[in-house]
């Protein structure tokens, strides 16, 4: 089955796009067409925005969804017309909260995703440029300054994990990818066990990673089941010797792992 489903906000819809989408995962047998319009912060914007939906809407089955983030009371009037499921995430809860704090909210766009705490900002760009520049073991000077380390067999998630820990929560997140030249050695990289209290060392299914890395050098000897079957392992008897305890990464999305990497930093924090 198909629907159209639109993501509005007179902002830059993030809000729209993680809330809509987190709700429309729960309804598989669907598949949706997805349209993005951020900065629709006019009348006119929205009323010709709900012409071009009501135009859409005449040839489907299936209403189209429309989840919309909008501070200003007169375009979600306007917007509210359409004709489709219309679904305002914060009529639910603003009024509710407000009255529940006793005090008025601003309706003003933009508020959570704009440069409200400057500080909260540049701490956040700092952690990404620490992270680029600590990314595949460039740089193994200036790990006392991370937060956390993740380690882990190539082509098994630690970039996109750690840049995401950096953009999302401001942690300083370096990586080292495991090669051959550890593998050759079967020693742990003595530079990472001087900061074994943020080291995060991860696993993988090697179904998962020759699926990954066959993706990426396609036929290769470095994509074959055999080698990641036997890193995997080489890895993972590492981790047996120094007592380390890897995080299984084969199911999980960069989400749900930053989230476990995010528990584990704060608890050792408040260890500390």
């Amino acid at each position: 089955m198909q629907c159209d489903v639109y993501f509005i906000s007179e902002s830059t819809g993030i809000t729209a796009d993680e809330l809509g989408n987190s709700l429309l995962s729960q309804f598989p047998q669907f598949s949706f067409t997805k349209r993005y319009h951020p900065f629709i912060d006019t009348i006119e914007k929205a009323e010709a925005l709900v012409n071009q939906i009501n135009e859409v809407a005449q040839d489907q089955t299936v209403k189209p969804l429309v989840f919309a983030t909008m501070a200003k009371s007169e375009i979600n009037k306007t917007l509210a017309k359409v004709n489709a499921n219309y679904y305002e995430l914060f009529d639910n809860y603003l009024a509710k909260i407000a009255s529940n704090l006793g005090v008025e909210p601003r309706r003003e766009s933009g508020l959570m995703h704009g440069l409200v705490n400057e500080r909260q900002y540049d701490d956040r760009i700092d952690a990404v440029n620490y992270t680029l520049a600590h990314d595949d073991a460039m740089v193994l000077k200036g790990l006392d300054q991370a937060d956390v380390i993740m380690v882990g067999v190539s082509r098994s998630g630690k970039t996109p994990t750690c840049l995401y820990l950096a953009l999302k929560y401001g942690i300083k997140a370096a990586n080292y990818p495991l090669t051959d030249d550890d593998f050759k050695k079967h020693i742990f990289p003595k530079e990472l066990l001087k900061f074994r209290e943020k080291l995060i060392v991860t696993t993988i299914s090697p179904q998962r990673l020759h699926h990954i890395r066959e993706k990426r050098r396609p036929g290769s000897r470095y994509a074959s089941m055999p080698v990641c079957a036997s890193e995997i392992k080489m890895a993972m008897d590492m981790y047996d010797r120094h007592l380390l305890t890897p995080l299984d990464v084969t199911t999980q999305s960069v989400e749900e792992l930053a989230t476990q990497i995010v528990r584990i930093y704060r608890t050792s924090k408040q260890i500390a």
